[in-house]
């Protein structure tokens, strides 16, 4: 019983735990700079923009870092197994807010300001992305699939303690945890399925659920994409 459990978790948890505490380090240094995309509005457009990357920016080099020095065997990429649907993902989210709008306290139009918030929005999810369920999907290789969404779950949360002061807003750190691990599913079944960074990071974006119709919407035809995924011939060949 205990080798059957042992086989079933078996992966490189030495190299798990020690990019995870590069990710942490990383993302613990950079929140003590300044603001680089805000100040980069400023700069260019004299606009406070509402974003910071500064964390997204640190899981990227952390991801770059995990590839070189690790020798992780790539199969996640940005467009996955399926260039086409890939790109649709991103495509129909931002096509819906474009429509729908969002408010805004700087007098933008609601629709110009629902494409560029969600636009930035998923830029900075394909840089969180590209280590949750880019690097760790690639590196954390149990037999089943389940504990690898849990962990990722679970360490996606704990990461959160960096970003956030509380977390009142989800009736505390434990509702949050079961939160990520639920939502961890949901991200994870989808990039196995599609080996897509840009599927998981438009997944992500969605939880800006800033129009519930509209996440409704974009929720059930990507259901429906998934389900019905098929790897071109291509990527199953360069894959």
């Amino acid at each position: 019983m205990k080798k059957a459990i042992l086989n079933a978790i078996k992966t490189d948890w030495k190299t798990i735990v020690i990019v995870y505490g590069i990710a942490m380090l990383l993302t613990f240094l950079v929140l003590k700079l300044p603001n680089g995309i805000r100040g980069l509005g400023l700069l260019l457009f004299e606009f406070r923009l509402p974003f910071n990357w500064n964390h997204g920016i640190a899981l990227l080099v952390t991801t770059i870092i995990g590839y070189l020095f690790f020798k992780t065997k790539r199969e996640t990429t940005l467009l996955g197994n399926n260039k086409i649907k890939s790109i649709i993902f991103p495509v129909i989210v931002l096509i819906a807010y474009s429509i729908v709008g969002i408010s805004n306290k700087y007098g933008i139009n609601q629709n110009l300001w629902g494409l560029f918030f969600v636009s930035m929005t998923l830029v900075y999810d394909i840089m969180e992305e590209s280590f949750w369920r880019g690097y760790l999907n690639d590196l954390i290789k149990p037999k089943y699939l389940v504990i690898k969404y849990i962990v990722t779950g679970i360490l996606w949360s704990f990461w959160h303690l960096l970003l956030f002061e509380n977390f009142n807003q989800w009736g505390g750190f434990h509702i949050y945890l079961l939160l990520s691990v639920i939502v961890s599913f949901i991200i994870g079944f989808a990039t196995t399925r599609t080996n897509s960074i840009l599927v998981a990071a438009s997944i992500h974006a969605l939880l800006i659920s800033r129009d519930m119709y509209v996440t409704i919407i974009c929720f059930v035809i990507w259901v429906i994409m998934i389900l019905t995924w098929k790897k071109t011939t291509y990527n199953k060949a360069y894959n």
